[in-house]
């Protein structure tokens, strides 16, 4: 009976972590866009001083890869070319007068352009080009509803571009990041659930003392300390280069944490009761054994 529940517990594990494997690489799928950089026609018709004037440029929106520091999202940027002259400053100047500027301001937003729905600076539609005035020397600016009077200005109408038809397609993995951390804690709480359902007790093997502080500790640390993990490791990718090594060890330890307590549960039901106790601390000490050294080091350099 023994064997044959080791041998299933063997069967259990390689799974969780061929599961692991195949969440991490999921998470860390990356898209990128067909089409990469496009140009779009736009015109804008204005009335100044009884004037009715029209401004006609082409944005171009690019694609500029994927973040360092998450590894899968999307970030685009784009210029402006109006009347012969490239620009990234996502306004039009129309008069300068007393000592104030007077332009129009044109918000395009990139993801929208390229269809990138899933981007997460996507907005569902082009926001209205608006009037708004800066003194020179940069100490007020008024928006369109409170020019000053000396300006006799306002927005006829325009003609802003669709969005492309783009597609996207797999474009490689991203080293780890939090998704992948979260990922990796699922499939751990997953593998816990499968050892109590798979793994079972022998009847000959009684439960322990040691057992019942085992378990408390198992919930504890589900339930305080992974969690608690999660946090610290997610906020030490302020300090700490998103891919380095030392980084992308610590981005499994939540998850290693949580199979360890699966190891813990299933040891113990195989009847090693001291080893089911101490396996599920490794990740833990671990992690604040580096905490230690790291602060030792840091004070004495």
């Amino acid at each position: 009976m023994k064997q044959k529940n080791m041998k299933t517990a063997a069967i259990v594990f390689v799974a969780g972590l061929i599961a692991a494997i195949i969440a991490c690489l999921l998470v860390g799928a990356k898209v990128e866009p067909a089409i990469k950089e496009h140009a779009f026609n736009y015109s804008i018709t204005y009335k100044l001083d009884g004037e009715v004037k029209t401004i006609k440029g082409i944005y171009t929106s690019r694609f500029t890869g994927h973040d360092d520091e998450y590894g899968i999202d999307r970030y685009y940027d784009g210029y402006y070319n109006i009347d012969g002259k490239v620009q990234e400053d996502r306004t039009y100047t129309i008069q300068e007068k007393d000592g104030y500027e007077l332009y129009i301001v044109m918000l395009f937003n990139d993801c929208y352009l390229m269809e990138d729905k899933r981007a997460d600076y996507y907005e569902p539609a082009l926001e209205p080009p608006v009037l708004e005035a800066m003194s020179k020397d940069g100490m007020e600016q008024r928006g369109e509803d409170d020019l000053p009077s000396i300006f006799d200005a306002e927005i006829v109408s325009w003609e802003y571009p669709e969005p492309i038809d783009n597609k996207f397609v797999f474009c490689g993995f991203s080293h780890l990041h939090t998704s992948s951390m979260v990922a990796l804690v699922v499939v751990g709480l997953l593998l816990i659930i499968a050892c109590i359902i798979f793994v079972k007790r022998d009847k000959e093997n009684r439960l322990k003392v040691i057992d019942w502080i085992s378990l408390v500790f198992n919930v504890l640390s589900g339930v305080f300390v992974v969690p608690i993990l999660i946090l610290l490791i997610a906020f030490m990718q302020l300090t700490i280069d998103g891919d380095s090594l030392i980084y992308q060890i610590f981005l499994c330890i939540p998850g290693a944490t949580m199979f360890t307590i699966a190891a813990s549960l299933a040891l113990r039901r195989l009847g090693y009761s001291k080893t089911g106790f101490f396996v599920q601390f490794i990740m833990p000490v671990v992690f604040i054994l580096w905490l230690v050294v790291e602060a030792i080091v840091y004070n004495f350099a």
